[in-house]
């Protein structure tokens, strides 16, 4: 964990400080007791000041005041010179670390308010997450993982200032603290929670460092206050620049590109290659620049390991829904075929392989990769030789000391071989090789393994001589089926070998194919064909999934037309799918077998909102960011001979894309340098605080920043992405594409190198900059489906999410997070809600800890235990649990739990958006009309005058507005703010 940044943080002075846990001391009875009059002493207010109570921790008369006992904690000289309390791993190194608990000043009507203080400039590495949890009474204040009432902090993996402190607000709840004057608060530190785990060990991880410092906890009233003068929060330098290292890491990520093409071109694991391998090597064929550029190999490969994937599926029918990318099924056949089909014909009519039918990696491109270096007596070495060549870029180096044997073979890569003559053959260089010397060594096996014939061996002249080429023609026995080759050094001395070569000779077969295996054609076919009909009856509800299966089957429905198949679809019905995902057509559903769409949510549900944002529950930070897939779709669409431009797909693309740019804010890098973040705090999945880097697009598994300006061009976008040139900040977001060595990161990789950074590179410099930057003008954002605000005023922004994780019914709580140049805030609040002429049932919340919420696994499939899984260590009881919450009724043609409706707090679309909110906070007032067929009337209850932000104009606050079906007001009151 960094604990400070490159300024000086730790300032001397201040009261003396212990490491020791302070005693419990003594706890007044209720607040605005004479005896604790002294904010000074104790930080207990008087009773018209803002804030009620304050522990100021590693101050030795607040403790005691406030009864503050820590057990697994340390008490640290913090940043600007304050004292604080860090909460320490447990000596087992399990999941509960240390814990902090004081009693604190509480109202006894109304909603009462829980802060921290926190030092923004400290953060965790990805794999050492802690989180800090309150907990009152000795019961959970919330869930410890994606509840709407979270953790007191959570997985900071970037500084969220630089040289300040932040505040995070939870609400206490009434049924606690109603009648009472003070309440017991704990905050317990715990390891990371990994949301995919698939067993407790991996979802509840150990915590191993130290938790961010805590500073301050306050209880107040309103959700907004003014911290006192004595409360320093410091003062945040204004950022720099970074300075840009892209020509160095585009080097690197070329060489990495150049790299993959090489290994996939002459792989001996061809058959294993999976679809982003066979995918990067289509497209490969088509760069100029790279080794694959017109080489009929690299269409051999692909077909080969499209094979591969077809006998792994008639072997496991698994195979279509755990593959690659499970929603897209075998998709990506579907595109390569549309990639190559000009250049494939051939291969198609080929009988499917049941291995490679080529020596892999025959002139060491790659190394040693598909040889098996041995020592078969004595000593000696084989390595790759770069320096030495006599074609390409390496050689093979074999070395052999007096006596010894030792070499390079295929291994279990063996090559298939048909009946009849061949030549096998390579080229030796040799240096004092003693005899017998440097040879070419063939051995012949049947199908099962067992050999066929023993060593056939060539040798090359002994001494020291530059290249020649040695040759064997043999007559394939008539049981073998595949041939090993060796490249040997016996007697001693070193020989250099390159270029590898099996020649078919007059009257040799191609390899016999095993029983019953289909040509190519319909193969491929056959595959295709079950992707489209298994994935279109599969079809998903989440934004991000609905995209991917729907590529797949649109990918899979386009080779079948490729392929002649009397089962492709029109392209009108196939586009459709294309098209639902994009929210230009309502989401029809998983479909029947006879084609009946289902409509599980309705025939108005449209997975993109009217505003362009993804539609799940609420706005969505990270999950929200699906610009690879909507390439990715795009692409699906335009790519091969029969590929079409679509104008309204590629503006309904733009459309979404742009939407996101307002959900970029500013912040600083980890060495205080000027950058862009996503938007993460009111995202409602499971999200790290603050967002990562991003501009005109997030890096990701399949997509990287310059993706989507380069392959649509738009001005908009590459203003973005000019700006993040000029930040400096675009080497750093690529990383991945260094870090991650996998196919799929490198077919993303490969697209920024052939595809996209020179498509950047073509666009004329843009005047357009992200929208929330402190520069820009001012800008309001409201998106009534997806219940949120996005507001620049000033240097000010605000995001609010007011349908804010309600996922069984309306929770009456927004997220929300205002940023300045001098502050952050974070946190959960009360929202007012009405319900209007609407009708529905209710929901009693659950005494769930971890998660508050069960989920089904698609459409229908009920597989997830509300609750999730359970912490580890002794019960815990929600402090929640029992309060009654109202549902949101929905049309009469939709099932918002996806069938899954009889199980307890199933996560359920729409019952927990209100149809009316408003939102005090800050000074700002806002309220949402989230209706189709309702009015409704918002009195802001205040005088004098404000700002209407939508218009900039200045008005009446205590004039009223009339909401009409799917719109809102937001407006500024200057003195709102106490």
């Amino acid at each position: 964990m960094k604990q400070v940044s490159r300024r000086t943080l730790l300032n001397g002075g201040g009261a003396a400080l212990t490491a020791t846990a302070i005693g419990a001391g003594w706890v007044p009875e209720r607040a605005g007791a004479a005896s604790v009059d002294s904010s000074a002493a104790t930080g207990r207010g008087r009773a018209d000041d803002p804030v009620l109570d304050t522990v100021v921790f590693a101050q030795a008369s607040s403790e005691s005041a406030h009864g503050v006992s820590a057990d697994t904690s340390s008490v640290v000289e913090g940043a600007l010179g304050q004292g604080a309390r860090r909460l320490e791993p447990s000596s087992s190194s399990g999941f509960w670390g240390g814990t902090v608990a004081f009693t604190l000043a509480v109202k006894p009507t109304g909603t009462t308010y829980l802060s921290v203080k926190l030092f923004g400039e400290e953060y965790a590495a990805a794999e050492q997450e802690w989180r800090l949890h309150a907990f009152v009474d000795g019961r959970s204040l919330g869930w410890l993982e994606t509840g709407a009432v979270d953790n007191v902090d959570l997985m900071s993996q970037h500084p969220r200032r630089i040289n300040g402190f932040f505040l995070h607000t939870l609400p206490l709840p009434q049924a606690i603290t109603r009648g009472r004057h003070e309440l017991r608060i704990e905050i317990r530190s715990t390891g990371r929670i990994y949301a995919y785990g698939a067993t407790d060990a991996t979802y509840f991880r150990p915590m191993t460092s130290a938790s961010r410092a805590l500073y301050r906890a306050y209880t107040h009233t309103a959700p907004y206050f003014t911290p006192a003068a004595d409360d320093p929060f410091g003062t945040s330098p204004a950022p720099g620049t970074r300075a840009s290292t892209d020509d160095e890491v585009l080097a690197r990520v070329r060489a990495r590109v150049l790299a993959d093409q090489n290994r996939l071109l002459f792989s001996a694991a061809t058959r294993t290659t999976d679809a982003w391998g066979w995918t990067a090597l289509a497209e490969g064929y088509f760069w100029e620049d790279g080794p694959a550029y017109h080489d009929p190999r690299a269409v051999a490969q692909v077909c080969a390991a499209i094979d591969g994937r077809y006998l792994a599926w008639k072997n496991d029918d698994a195979v279509l829904t755990s593959s690659d990318q499970q929603w897209q099924g075998f998709g990506r056949v579907g595109l390569a075929l549309c990639r190559l089909w000009e250049v494939i014909g051939g291969e198609l009519d080929r009988t499917v392989t049941t291995g490679i039918t080529e020596v892999a990696n025959p002139g060491f491109e790659i190394g040693l990769s598909g040889w098996t270096a041995s020592v078969w007596s004595g000593s000696g070495s084989s390595v790759a030789d770069p320096a030495v060549h006599r074609t390409g870029a390496g050689s093979a180096k074999v070395a052999a000391t007096a006596g010894s044997l030792a070499g390079i073979s295929v291994g279990a890569n063996r090559v298939l071989v048909g009946q009849g003559p061949h030549r096998y053959g390579v080229w030796c260089r040799t240096d004092d090789v003693a005899s017998p010397g440097a040879y070419l060594d063939v051995i012949f096996y049947d199908a099962s393994g067992t050999v066929v014939q023993g060593d056939r061996k060539q040798f090359a002249a002994t001494g020291t001589h530059d290249w020649e080429q040695v040759t064997l023609d043999l007559t394939t026995p008539v049981a073998a089926t595949h041939a090993r080759l060796d490249l040997r050094v016996q007697g001693g001395g070193t020989a250099w070998f390159d270029d590898v070569t099996i020649e078919k000779l007059d009257g040799a077969a191609d390899p016999v194919p095993a029983a019953d295996l289909p040509v190519r054609r319909v193969a491929y076919a056959q595959m295709l064909l079950a992707s489209r009909e298994y994935w279109r009856q599969h079809q998903r509800h989440y934004t991000n999934q609905v995209l991917i299966c729907a590529i797949g089957v649109y990918q899979a429905n386009r080779g079948l037309r490729l392929l002649g198949s009397d089962q492709a679809w029109p392209e009108t019905r196939a586009l459709r799918w294309l098209y639902e995902a994009v929210g230009l057509e309502p989401l029809r559903g998983p479909e029947t077998e006879d084609g009946t769409a289902t409509w599980p949510l309705g025939h108005d549900y449209h997975v993109v909102t009217p505003k362009g944002l993804t539609r799940e529950l609420g706005y969505v930070g990270t999950y929200g960011e699906v610009s690879d897939w909507l390439v990715a779709l795009y692409e699906s669409v335009t790519v091969g001979p029969d590929g079409t431009q679509d104008a309204v797909l590629r503006e309904q693309i733009l459309r979404i894309i742009r939407t996101r740019a307002l959900f970029r804010l500013p912040g600083v890098d980890e060495e205080g340098n000027h950058v862009m973040r996503l938007e993460s705090v009111i995202g409602w999945r499971n999200e790290h605080y603050p967002g990562d880097a991003v501009y005109a697009q997030r890096t990701a598994w399949d997509g990287h920043p310059l993706e989507a300006v380069g392959v649509f061009g738009d001005p908009r976008l590459a203003g973005y992405a000019q700006q993040m040139v000029a930040d400096g900040q675009f080497a750093p977001q690529i990383d991945l594409l260094l870090a991650n060595t996998g196919n799929r990161v490198g077919l993303n990789a490969f697209h920024l190198i052939s595809r996209d950074l020179p498509g950047f590179g073509r666009l004329a410099p843009s005047n357009d900059r992200l929208p929330m930057g402190w520069d820009r003008p001012d800008v309001l954002f409201t998106d009534e489906t997806a219940g949120v605000v996005a507001l620049k005023r000033g240097r000010e922004v605000l995001y609010v999410s007011l349908y804010w994780r309600a996922r069984q019914a309306v929770n009456n709580w927004a997220r929300v997070h205002l940023v300045t140049p001098q502050s952050e805030r974070s946190g959960t609040i009360d929202v007012t809600t009405r319900f209007g002429t609407a009708r529905g049932d209710t929901f009693t919340v659950q005494d769930w800890v971890t998660t508050d919420y069960a989920v089904n696994d698609g459409a229908g499939a009920c597989t997830s235990t509300g609750g999730g899984r359970t912490p580890p260590g002794d019960d815990i009881e929600q402090a929640w649990a029992g309060t009654v919450l109202r549902r949101r009724a929905v049309p009469g043609d939709m099932d918002p739990a996806l069938g899954c409706g009889s199980v307890t707090g199933i996560e359920s679309i729409d019952v927990g958006r209100a149809p009316y909110y408003e939102l005090d906070y800050a000074g700002y007032l806002i309220a949402m009309n989230t209706t189709t067929d309702q009015t409704f009337t918002f009195d802001p209850g205040r005088s004098g005058r404000g700002v209407d932000l939508a218009t900039g104009h200045s008005v009446q606050l205590s004039a009223r507005h009339r909401l009409g079906p799917g719109t809102s007001v937001v407006l500024f009151d200057p003195s709102g703010r106490s």
